[in-house]
């Protein structure tokens, strides 16, 4: 999947659970449907214009409708520039700059009354400066800091960093450039009884990445002491260690996918769809670690990691509904999938020692994986806006090999196919003479065999630490969901999204650990138990020649959730709170819109991604951005 802004979307469309039936492919979690819109067939146009603080520049526009007769065309595209919300206190300079640039165009032609051929192209370029990567936690004293074990900033001070999240000491000036080509032809051509769809896909990427991995200066001294012995078994445990990571990626993706699909036109109470799915995919990656200081001892070490990762996938899949009465009404659907994987990787441990990669010939491994799902689901309207449903669906996500692997053994031993079995139950509904939408669900996910990436020591290991992914075992995922729209009077709407997640490792059968940890009962990772949305928005219109002005404001707040298995506190991502601000102004035709906006107006600090040295011994975490705010001029017609 590709990230990047989508100025002509129109809808988004989030499927909870697998969608093991229709979507297969890995899709045992939930899909998320990103639908833009079609060329129109009158002019339409959009454009809009941002400028805010940390030097932020944003132009997006839209130009789409008819060509010539049965001809349609669409062109959008969107840009930004920022000057980064990071200070590098080495050298005073700003960083975190971004530079992105994503554009589509699309062709709808209309051969016939029952043809339609969409032609889509789209790409995206970005041009991102440094991470800000911050050290922000350790489980065991630290050189000359007592207390950093219970406090996160004293860590970060005592480990050389800026003791700012907005701040860094990194002394390599990291970048991400991403360049991103997509390429497909949509073919609809409705019989009498049955509509034939074929989507043809092409997709590549080029990556290339460098981070400072720790948003540290040069030989910070580490005391691990209390955390569980020396960075390697050679060195006592009481003399510490000190270390400079950078971590450099590239990376080369190109994706081939054919769907060929039959859906029912009749009417007559049972609709029913039948379809293929195959999918090529290689990923060629190069990615190198150099430790540029370490122990104390200047000692230069330089480890590179070489892999071409290729698979086939295809599927064949069919799905029904019949109205068994008029208010009721059952679907049943089944997808059998197959996918190869094959593997070729390889490490080299240029200078110095292996302290992430272990030195092992370029070395090949292939295995295959299948799995038949199904789906069954009841559908009941029991009013006429009220609607209840329960189904049961099962998902799978096919086994691979551990990408960056740090031994020979790990690169060619594949970890196996994932498989979930879901129960869901809710309602949908307009209340209060259709003022209020309250939706309602409830689930249980039982998983088989959960694979779990993890960056962790293995027990009599002494690598600061090994990629892997394995298969967990068993867990159980329970929850709730609510959603809620409520329109009290004239002008103003109140709503948002309620979910509660309890989830557990019944059953952890994972590589265990350094410290010998058997981690069934454990929460899973990034799994909050708690996550609020919530809005407020009052529109009041000034007159017929004025327009209309509106004031908004909504809230996120999200639970401590856990990065490792380990439940440790210094991985974990702490709760957080987020308030957002907008006030706006629209002319009479909606037309034209001014905004005013502040986003994170609380300036919170809150971590998006984290990763552990030694076990947990000491993490490094990201941070979401800080309070920004700024003007947005936007006008459609």
């Amino acid at each position: 999947a590709q990230v990047f802004d989508i100025f002509d979307l129109e809808r988004v469309e989030v499927l909870r659970g697998p969608q093991g039936t229709l979507y297969g492919k890995n899709s045992i979690g939930g899909s998320i449907n990103f639908i833009t819109s079609k060329p129109s067939e009158d002019l339409t146009i959009r454009a809009r214009a941002t400028t805010g603080n940390y030097g932020r520049q944003d132009f997006g526009g839209m130009i789409s409708g008819p060509l010539t007769e049965g001809l349609y065309g669409k062109v959008s595209f969107s840009k930004r520039d920022t000057d980064g919300y990071l200070r590098n206190l080495l050298n005073g300079e700003r960083q975190g700059e971004t530079d992105t640039l994503a554009w589509r165009a699309q062709l709808r032609w209309l051969p016939s009354d029952n043809v339609e051929v969409m032609f889509s192209a789209d790409g995206a370029d970005d041009d991102n400066g440094q991470t800000n990567r911050e050290p922000v936690g350790g489980k065991g004293g630290l050189h000359g800091c007592p207390n950093c074990v219970s406090n996160p900033l004293a860590v970060n001070q005592a480990l050389g960093g800026a003791g700012d999240p907005w701040t860094t000491l990194a002394e390599t000036e990291g970048y991400t450039d991403r360049q991103v080509e997509g390429y497909s032809v949509k073919v609809n051509w409705e019989l009498e009884n049955f509509t034939f769809t074929s989507i043809t896909a092409y997709r590549e990427s080029d990556f290339d990445w460098v981070e400072d991995s720790e948003g540290l200066p040069p030989a910070p001294f580490i005391d691990l002491t209390a955390g569980g012995g020396a960075l390697l078994g050679s060195l006592p445990a009481n003399l510490g260690f000190s270390f400079d990571l950078n971590d450099v990626a590239l990376e080369e993706t190109e994706q081939y996918t054919q769907e060929f699909r039959l859906t029912s036109n009749a009417t007559d109470g049972l609709k029913w769809v039948v379809g293929f799915f195959y999918s090529e995919e290689e990923i060629e990656r190069h990615e190198s670690f150099t430790f540029t200081s370490l122990g104390g001892f200047g000692q230069l070490s330089e480890q590179t990691s070489n892999q071409l990762n290729e698979s086939t996938s295809w599927a064949v899949y069919g799905q029904a509904t019949y109205d068994l009465t008029d208010t009721l009404s059952l679907t049943g659907g089944l997808r059998y999938s197959t996918e190869e994987k094959e593997i070729g990787v390889g490490a080299d441990v240029t200078s110095g020692i292996g302290l992430l990669l272990l030195d092992f010939p370029y070395t090949n491994a292939e295995e295959d994986w299948d799995s038949i799902d199904g789906r069954l689901a009841l559908n009941w309207q029991a009013a006429e806006d009220i609607m209840l449903y329960a189904s049961i669906t099962t998902g799978f996500k096919s086994g691979g090999f551990t990408g960056s692997a740090t031994t020979l053994a790990v690169a060619t031993t594949p970890f196996d196919d994932e498989s979930a079995l879901s129960y869901e139950v809710g309602f949908k509904s307009l209340l209060l003479d259709k003022s209020l939408q309250l939706n309602v669900t409830a689930f249980f996910t039982d998983y088989e065999d959960l694979q779990v990436t993890r960056f962790f020591t293995p027990a009599g290991n002494n690598q600061l630490g090994q990629f892997f992914t394995e298969n967990a075992g068993e867990a159980e995922i329970s929850g709730l969901e609510v959603e809620v729209l409520w329109l009290p009077m004239e002008g103003l709407e109140i709503g948002g999204s309620y979910a509660y997640l309890d989830t557990e490792y019944t059953d952890f059968t994972g590589t265990i650990d350094s410290g010998g940890n058997d981690f069934s009962g454990n929460d899973l990772r990034q799994s909050p138990p708690n996550t609020v949305n919530v809005f407020a928005k009052y529109t009041m219109n000034l007159s017929d020649d004025i327009g209309s002005i509106s004031a908004k404001v909504d809230y996120r707040y999200q639970d401590l959730s856990f990065y490792d298995p380990d439940e440790s506190l210094t991985t974990s991502i702490p709760q957080y709170r987020i308030w957002n601000g907008r006030i706006a102004w629209r002319s009479p035709q909606g037309h034209w819109e001014v905004a005013g906006w502040i986003k994170n107006i609380g300036d919170e600090e809150y971590r998006t991604h984290l990763y552990s040295q030694r076990s947990g011994d000491v993490a490094f975490a990201l941070f979401g951005e800080p309070r920004t705010s700024g003007v947005t001029v936007s006008y459609n017609y």
